[in-house]
Formats: structure tokens, sequence, C-alpha cells
């Protein structure tokens, strides 16, 4: 079996990968200095104790969730790609 995803797959994986990192570290220094977080309006005072026990127990379930919903959203278009593939090697082969 190829290993090789299609071009399309790979940057939409590295685009949906940067996001939840820029995501998840603006969430993080809310949590130290506080504000309002973006996307969930969560407010918060902030701290050092907060921001700890965010970046230890909820920025894993953050990218965890990231994953999740980037999987969901491209799913379809991996298949598509994959099938679009194999069409043209079949085509090329015929």
């Amino acid at each position: 079996m190829d290993d090789e995803r299609h071009p399309v797959v790979n940057a939409v994986a590295v685009l949906t990968a940067l996001a939840a990192a820029v995501l998840c570290t603006w969430y993080t220094v809310i949590a130290f200095v506080g504000g309002t977080m973006p996307i969930i309006g969560y407010e918060t005072e902030g701290g050092f104790f907060f921001g700890v026990v965010w970046l230890v127990f909820v920025d894993p379930i953050v990218v965890t969730v990231a994953w999740w919903a980037s999987l969901l959203v491209m799913s379809p278009f991996i298949a598509g790609a994959s099938a679009l593939d194999a069409w043209r090697a079949r085509q090329r082969r015929d």
C-alpha cells in the first residue's frame, strides 16, 4: 500500500495543526494573564494556578478535539483523493 498522502491532504493537515497550535497557545496565555477566550467565550481572571491547570488538563483536550474535527472534515476529501488517484492509475494502465 502506498504511504504517500495527497498533497492537498498534507497541506490541510499542516494548516489545521498550525491553527490548533495557535489557538492552544492563545488560550494558555489568556489562562495565565486573564481575559476572554476566543470561540468559547469563557472569561477568566487568570493566574498561575489556573494557567498550569489549563496547560496540563485542558490543552490536551483542545488539541484532541481539534484533531477529531479536522479528521471529520477531511475524511471525505481523503477518500475522494484516494479514489481519484486509483482511477488515474487505472487509466494509465489501460
